[in-house]
């Protein structure tokens, strides 16, 4: 159906025709500084205007003088949950406007999930990307013989249990790559849901019947070779997966145009330290050809024409600035460069992660909202 047929529309609808350059604009209704938390991003530019809600409501004409865009073009109303938005659509439309709703709002855009095959999937070794756009955040499903190991798994579980479902796999390990701190995990939970062994190294405050395994190693799965290595920097606990000898799984370790950030723990240079080390001697022998699939990125147009975040070792050995410093001292000074404030929230979500805090649904709606900010990067 074209745009302009319609009147609302699907997260999952609206990010496929983003990301295919439709020329659509977006007028976010939300309050400003939830609109500064994060607004809807594709692959191509889109263009935007925030005009509050409230202000329809106080002066309708004055609002209307406010919005550039014109009765030509199809115009996507945005808001928290769907309702204040399709207020507006249809007030505009009234006005002769091309107006479309986005139902359920920016709740639904953060729990959508884009879902793409790395490979061309066989019963021997799968590898499945989601990626959920409202937090540049990537996940992962890697499979063999009926057997799945999901890595970095946000909190909404539904897509993890239905795609193993959809392929006939039993989820038998879940694995964070490290603490995260910018988003709610969802490793424990769907350990628990699954009976899965979780992996995540370091000492945390988990309760109750929950296989765990921090350590490196290999994790069986069918007839793929999965190692963990240890990879500290971002943390000191962070953990990479090698798959294959072929694919990376880096975490926050490495990124297509950045490298984690050491700064988040408040301990930059040690930290910054351990990371050069990472990248120069415990990943400095891996082949150019090793295929790194980071679990964020930093801008949409990392993504590649297949609508994947990926790239090889030696795009980004050439082609990533904080991979490229000669010396440590060097390197420091990159991440010193690239250093920025952290969100306040940051903390608290590595507490809830560790399970040593509790917090009530409200809260983890809140904690959970917002872009990452963990990649030292020029692109930020």
């Amino acid at each position: 159906m074209s745009l302009s047929q319609q009147t609302e529309i699907e997260a999952r609808e609206l990010y496929a025709r983003l990301n295919r350059g439709e020329p659509l604009v977006i007028l976010d209704v939300r309050h400003a500084d939830e609109y500064k938390l994060g607004a809807i991003e594709a692959r191509v530019a889109v263009p935007q205007l925030n005009l509050p809600y409230f202000a329809f409501i106080e002066d309708e004409d004055e609002a209307l003088a406010q919005i550039p865009f014109t009765r030509e073009q199809d115009i996507v109303v945005v808001c928290a949950k769907g309702g204040s938005s399709e207020f507006v659509a249809e007030l505009m439309r009234d006005k002769g406007y091309r107006t479309i709703n986005l139902i359920g709002g920016m709740r639904d855009w953060k729990d959508f999930y884009a879902l793409e095959d790395l490979i061309t999937p066989s019963p021997d070794f799968q590898i499945v990307q989601f990626n959920r756009p409202a937090k540049a955040s990537l996940s992962y499903l890697i499979a063999s013989q009926g057997d799945a190991l999901v890595v970095d798994p946000n909190r909404n579980l539904q897509p993890y249990l239905d795609e193993a479902k959809r392929r006939g796999l039993t989820i038998r390990h879940v694995m964070d790559t490290h603490v995260h701190a910018d988003y709610v995990s969802g490793g424990v939970a769907l350990s628990r849901a699954t009976g899965a062994t979780y992996h995540l190294s370091g000492t945390c405050g988990f309760e109750g019947e929950l296989a765990t395994d921090g350590k490196p190693g290999s994790i069986p799965l069918g007839s793929t070779a999965v190692r963990k290595i240890a990879t500290p920097g971002h943390t000191p606990g962070s953990m990479s997966l090698l798959v294959n000898e072929t694919f990376l799984l880096t975490g926050d370790t490495v990124f297509v145009r950045g490298v984690g950030r050491p700064d988040l723990g408040g301990q930059a240079e040690p930290w910054a330290k351990q990371l050069y080390q990472t990248l120069t001697v415990t990943l400095g022998d891996l082949s150019d050809e090793t295929v790194v699939l980071p679990a964020h990125y930093s801008c949409h147009k990392e993504m590649r024409d297949d609508f994947t975040i990926s790239g090889t070792l030696g795009e980004i050995r050439r082609e990533n600035e904080g991979m490229q410093a000669a010396s440590e001292e060097e390197f420091i000074a990159y991440i010193k460069r690239n250093m920025r404030p952290s969100p306040e929230t940051y903390a608290r979500i590595r507490q809830v992660n560790l399970a040593v805090l509790r917090v009530d649904e409200t809260e983890l709606e809140e904690l959970d909202l917002g872009k990452n900010e963990c990649a030292a990067s020029q692109t930020r």
